[in-house]
């Protein structure tokens, strides 16, 4: 649930529409055949989601002791209006189903049944993130759980459940089995006199040496375009989390789009975000690092600029061609080579009128020094707009893997997904096709009243294994209904 503008005036008027994706008076999906997005040659893909509303937003992770687990989260527009989950213990063959247990406790009020209440508080839920421990044994689920509180107003808490079993089953919620708070926001219109607060765009890191959870996310003040970035530390599997670090302050406002990893040994932590400059959305990038577990980071430094970021939040922005739709845009996804012992940050912009993919990186000892950023084009010679990516490096040869929803194969019209690889350090890619046939993100989406809103998610997912890259995203599912609301999760796989 991230947003995008142009100008940091227009913040306070729509922000809290990009928080707002309550899943409530939705309607029924009839029952239509449609053919799903079929793999392309040398690629797997399999239809997780396979019911009958909508999920979007898709982390993924996999278990470092069983790389056959894969779990991978979801916001869920079923009955129980919070953060979708499901498992696969057989490589993503097959998995866990959506409904109707296919949902993290103690989030809202729901279930998939009406008439069997929830475990939590929240009206709804979003924004979700996955991990696995350090040694495989706990899985964790990062979500909001959000109340109205009146106008436009939103109380919130970031919520932790975690998994013992894999993915398969999670903590019930309520006074039982309560989630861990890592944060909490008391959005009642009275705190900083303005109903615009909220906590936005989680994400979360699982060290894999020490098995530190680093959790981070953007926290909306509703004080103009104020919105701070915190970051939040666990060093005890996720029962506790350490007080909240404010990073940014001063001038380095209207933040958004926050993500931590860490080096080799786990002794330094990198953490990214974009904007940052007063009257534009997206027009920078910065870098902090600690080097005491989170506890302390250092003062921002600009490592890179947007040309023209993507912006698909319509009606305030829309910045490509073709039919409007919500989706996500331009933002920095890091990723460590413990093998050339670089950072590397995957983007979006947009450069000679289409969304190009770059990627910047810097030695570890000197990722706080603007000066040593390059930037380079990431697979260039794409024949249509890709609009997102996703990074991941396999950390025993340093293979670079990114997914980008890509409109090359279409004359520049339908969303398919590419998958590419680099074995050089981000010298070169290959690329390929993954998914056989692609769609119009304008014309399916997500439950509105008596409509749907066309909202394909804000980010997708990508985990790197020795002889595997496995990523997860949204796409059309087999019945899409009228209006077309079933947007499914799929998990695709491919060997580098």
């Amino acid at each position: 649930m991230r947003f995008c503008v142009t100008a940091s005036a227009l913040l306070a008027v729509f922000v809290l529409a990009a928080c707002d994706d309550s899943q409530s008076n939705r309607p029924t999906a009839p029952n239509l055949a449609r053919a799903v997005q079929l793999s392309a040659s040398g690629a797997t893909v399999v239809d997780i989601g396979n019911d009958t509303t909508a999920q979007n937003e898709t982390p993924i992770a996999v278990n470092p002791t069983n790389p056959q687990n894969f779990i991978v989260g979801a916001n869920d527009w079923n009955y129980n209006d919070g953060c979708a989950v499901n498992a696969t213990f057989d490589g993503g063959r097959t998995w866990t189903p959506t409904v109707p247990d296919g949902f993290v406790p103690g989030i809202t009020r729901y279930t998939n049944d009406p008439a069997v209440a929830g475990t939590g508080t929240g009206d709804f839920g979003g924004d979700p993130y996955v991990a696995f421990s350090n040694d495989g044994g706990t899985a964790y689920y990062a979500c909001y759980s959000y109340r109205v509180s009146g106008y436009g107003s939103y109380k919130a808490q970031l919520l932790l459940s975690t998994s013992k079993d894999g993915g398969k089953t999670w903590r019930k919620g309520g006074r039982d089995e309560p989630l861990t708070v890592v944060a909490q926001w008391d959005a009642s219109g009275i705190t900083k006199g303005s109903t615009g607060q909220f906590q936005d765009h989680d994400s979360m890191w699982v060290d894999p040496t020490d098995g530190c959870i680093y959790i981070t996310w953007a926290q909306f003040h509703g004080n103009g375009s104020n919105s701070p970035i915190y970051v939040a530390v666990s060093a005890d599997g996720g029962k506790t989390f350490s007080t909240p670090a404010q990073i940014t302050a001063t001038t380095v406002r209207s933040n958004q789009d926050a993500r931590v990893v860490t080096n080799g040994d786990g002794s330094h932590a990198y953490l990214t975000f974009d904007n940052g400059v007063q009257g534009g959305k997206g027009a920078v990038m910065y870098v902090s690092e600690s080097s005491d577990r989170g506890m302390s980071w250092s003062a921002p430094v600009r490592f890179a600029s947007f040309i023209n970021p993507v912006c698909l939040f319509p009606p305030y922005c829309f910045n490509v061609s073709g039919t409007p739709f919500r989706g996500p845009g331009s933002y920095p996804v890091p990723a460590f080579d413990p093998v050339t012992h670089r950072l590397y940050v995957a983007y979006a912009d947009i450069v000679g009128g289409r969304a190009q993919l770059f990627l910047a990186s810097a030695p570890e000892s000197r990722v706080t020094d603007a000066s040593q950023w390059k930037v380079v084009p990431m697979a260039p010679g794409a024949a249509g707009d890709r609009l997102n990516v996703e990074m991941s490096i396999e950390r025993g040869s340093g293979r670079i893997d990114f997914i980008s929803q890509d409109r090359s194969y279409s004359n520049n019209t339908l969303v398919d997904i590419t998958y590419g690889r680099s074995f050089d350090a981000g010298a070169t890619f290959t690329t390929q096709r993954v998914t056989r046939s692609g769609f119009d993100p304008g014309l399916y989406g997500v439950p509105s009243g008596s409509g749907f809103r066309p909202f394909i998610g804000d980010y997708n997912g990508i985990v790197s294994l020795p002889t595997t890259a496995a990523f997860a995203w949204t796409g059309v599912g087999k019945n899409p209904g009228n209006p077309p609301i079933n947007l499914d999760i799929y998990f695709g796989s491919v060997t580098p």
